[in-house]
């Protein structure tokens, strides 16, 4: 059974020199069948690799990654599909993905980190 989602947000900033503050939103909806929720409590280096639980082929159709805020910690590395992307996250910072139809989709996620470090994930397909 499809359960509805929608992820949305808003980038605020001014969009031209001298004009205050205005929303830039984005957003999709869709329905999902599988989700994936995970808190990692990272202990040092090293490569994690996310499992996607039972979400499969075409892939996510949202992700979204959180690195604790705390100022001792490292950024992460995020390769998606066994690629060299090299993606990074610094602590307080996020990365999110909606693809509401994926053909050849994010399956796959690894985290790469230098020290401890707490990363929240959240994919759902």
């Amino acid at each position: 059974m499809s359960t509805p989602f929608t992820f949305s947000g808003s980038l605020y900033y001014p969009p031209d020199v001298g004009l205050a503050m205005a929303a830039q939103p984005f957003g999709l909806t869709g329905s999902f069948e599988s989700k994936n929720e995970q808190e990692l409590n990272i202990t040092g280096a090293g490569t994690i690799t996310v499992s996607f639980g039972t979400l499969g082929d075409p892939g996510a159709k949202g992700l979204l990654i959180e690195v604790d805020p705390s100022g001792v910690n490292a950024l992460i590395i995020v390769n998606i599909n066994g690629g060299t992307d090299n993606i990074e996250i610094s602590p307080g910072g996020f990365m999110a993905l909606g693809s509401p139809s994926p053909v050849d989709g994010i399956t796959e996620l690894d985290i790469v980190s230098t020290t401890a470090n707490k990363v929240r994930i959240r994919i759902i397909g």
